[in-house]
């Protein structure tokens, strides 16, 4: 099994995004896939300006010459996806949506219906069953912020051949990246190895490992308690 992860968090590798990322990989490596990360910071990636000339005038191929052309054909060959981004404002960063936004010219201009869903078809004959997972963190305490996220995947693995495989949402984010708070959720980072092992051998996460996933890594008033002081103290020391 081939994975291809998508990073797209501004802070790359050093982000918190990457601490839920790793493992999954890890577990996934453990199991026999091979896997490859791809940090969007690092790309050239133009905004799409909406043209419809990777529809038309040069079918599959866009009219920005840019990094893109090498990630679309790296996405083409993958098994899995797996989008790895912090939340901004309930959604994908915009590294991520002008990777998504991009990723275009994979698809026809054709509009097809299967069940009560409308779909472009794949441009590519040969191109593989996709499963996509979705790794997200935030900075507030919960799950109920990532509802806009998941459901825009959902509509993307919703149409024959796409499946969304799982989904790894951690709320209180900011835990992932204080290494004195690692002892504590190693829990849930283990739950991030088990999950990319499943995907590798299984093709989803099971029901009992995303359960893991589903639970909080800290109380919601300590950690809401203990953000606030940081943010006192950073903020105090800034004024001086």
């Amino acid at each position: 099994m081939n994975i291809l992860a998508v990073n797209g968090s501004p802070r790359g590798k050093h982000g918190n995004t990457e601490q839920l990322l790793q493992p999954f990989l890890k577990g996934a490596r453990d199991a026999g896939a091979e896997t490859e990360v791809i940090y969007l910071k690092d790309k050239k990636i133009e905004h799409c300006t909406g043209c419809y000339t990777c529809w038309g005038k040069t079918p599959g191929v866009c009219a920005h010459r840019d990094d893109m052309e090498e990630l679309l054909e790296k996405r083409r060959q993958a098994d899995v996806t797996v989008y790895a981004t912090p939340l901004y404002v309930y959604t994908v960063t915009g590294l991520m949506k002008d990777f998504m936004d991009r990723s275009l010219p994979l698809a026809q201009p054709y509009i097809t219906k299967s069940g009560d869903r409308y779909a472009h078809p794949r441009r590519y004959e040969d191109q593989k069953i996709k499963k996509a997972v979705l790794i997200s963190n935030c900075g507030f305490p919960g799950r109920q912020y990532f509802t806009g996220l998941v459901e825009t995947f959902r509509n993307l693995y919703s149409k024959p051949g796409n499946e969304l495989a799982g989904a790894i949402l951690c709320g209180a984010g900011i835990m992932l990246g204080i290494p004195e708070a690692r002892q504590y959720i190693q829990w849930y980072l283990d739950a991030c190895e088990d999950a990319g092992r499943e995907v590798a051998q299984a093709g989803a996460i099971s029901e009992q490992t995303q359960s893991v996933l589903e639970r909080e890594l800290i109380d919601f008033e300590t950690y809401v308690n203990n953000a606030n002081a940081y943010w006192d103290r950073t903020l105090a020391g800034q004024s001086q």
